[in-house]
């Protein structure tokens, strides 16, 4: 069975579906045929052995010209560079503007996937097929598509929304712990921002999540998908509402750079919503009781919650600097209401905090977040 979400915009990049649901890859040749017969997946090393060249066949089955272009996985490669080679190989294979561009894997095949097909030809159409849980429930939804460079995460991109996304729940079986981990956090995320019986929901099912129990996870994925489109569909560029989803990103972009991304998106991220939850109680919007909530879920999801000991204050404030909401130089950070709300900040959803304090948390963070 397949759930489908429609995601709707004002903008003229219009309407397209979510569809979430087990197998579907070895059904995407009859919508891809409406968009073009010649065809481009493009994926990392790992995931086109276990899920590419079956895709291309089925895809060459129905008749289409389909080619498989990969890069090397993983965030560090995740830059100019490997988009310029991948570009080459499209030119070189007298690939045109009636391409098709399939994005297949997890957040870093759909991020330079996504960019790829932004720039390419000024624009070519474009299929979401995340692999990985976060894939899944965030990179492959809203039309967010870039590159890091050494200054930082995500600098370079622009928006560009996909004319489908394709969740073959499936492919979750190929995935190692650390990445169901990775996703389901972005997943509380959603919830903590948004919605409080979510999270609640989270709590109660983490047993079962982790164990890939098949009703528990497509009920999870959808639910988190649904928050995430809600929102991109009030504010698609990121002008106001949508910085909601950086909830616990300004401190874990930071903290992936300044590790040079031996610490994974999540791990990351999860820190960072506890430091910017602790902000938000420092601030008087958030009460201690969420916030040890927060923590708890967290550690029902086993997430590792404890800063790497080569990684520096100075260094996480550093990095924060050139953060996407930034105002001349200083960061901005998302702060608590409570569990399911977020402060508005006159429509801004972000703030500047007294750089003490940041240092200050970060302090106590650096020695080991325990149990609360």
């Amino acid at each position: 069975m397949t759930q489908t979400l429609t995601c709707s915009l004002p903008s003229r990049t219009g309407t397209y579906a979510i569809d979430i649901g087990n197998g579907l890859l070895k059904h995407l040749a009859s919508f891809v045929a409406t968009l073009s017969s010649r065809v481009v997946i493009i994926s990392d090393d790992q995931v086109a052995s276990l899920y590419g060249q079956l895709l291309q066949q089925s895809l060459a089955k129905a008749g289409l010209t389909t080619h498989l272009f990969t890069f090397p996985h993983g965030e560090t490669h995740k830059t100019r560079d490997t988009k310029q080679r991948l570009e080459d190989q499209l030119l070189s294979n007298g690939l045109g503007r009636d391409t098709c561009l399939i994005a297949l894997g997890g957040g870093v095949a759909t991020d330079i996937g996504g960019y790829v097909a932004a720039t390419y030809c000024r624009g070519i159409p474009l299929v979401m097929a995340p692999t990985s849980l976060l894939g899944m429930v965030d990179a492959s939804i809203g039309g967010k598509t870039g590159v890091n460079t050494p200054q930082g995460k995500n600098l370079i991109g622009c928006i560009y929304q996909p004319q489908k996304v394709v969740i073959d729940l499936s492919t979750l079986s190929s995935l190692p712990q650390r990445e169901l981990i990775n996703g389901a956090v972005e997943m509380i995320k959603h919830g903590v921002i948004a919605d409080a019986a979510y999270v609640d929901w989270l709590e109660e099912h983490a047993d079962a999540f982790l164990a890939l129990d098949p009703t528990v996870l497509e009920e999870a994925i959808y639910v988190s998908c649904h928050i995430k489109k809600e929102i991109v569909q009030e504010d698609e560029q990121e002008n106001g509402k949508r910085r909601l989803l950086n909830f616990g990103h300004t401190i874990g972009h930071a903290l992936e750079k300044a590790s040079h991304y031996s610490m994974s998106h999540g791990e990351a991220v999860a820190i960072g919503m506890l430091i910017e939850g602790e902000l938000s109680v420092a601030h008087g919007s958030l009460s201690p009781e969420s916030l040890q909530q927060i923590h708890r879920v967290l550690s029902r999801y086993q997430v590792p919650l404890h800063l790497p000991k080569q990684v520096s204050v100075e260094q996480i404030l550093d990095a924060m600097i050139l953060d996407k909401k930034s105002l001349k130089g200083l960061p901005r950070f998302v702060l608590l209401q409570r569990i399911g709300s977020c402060v508005a900040f006159d429509g801004n959803y972000c703030t500047h905090v007294d750089q003490t304090l940041v240092r200050s948390v970060l302090h106590k963070h650096q020695k080991q977040i325990k149990d609360g």
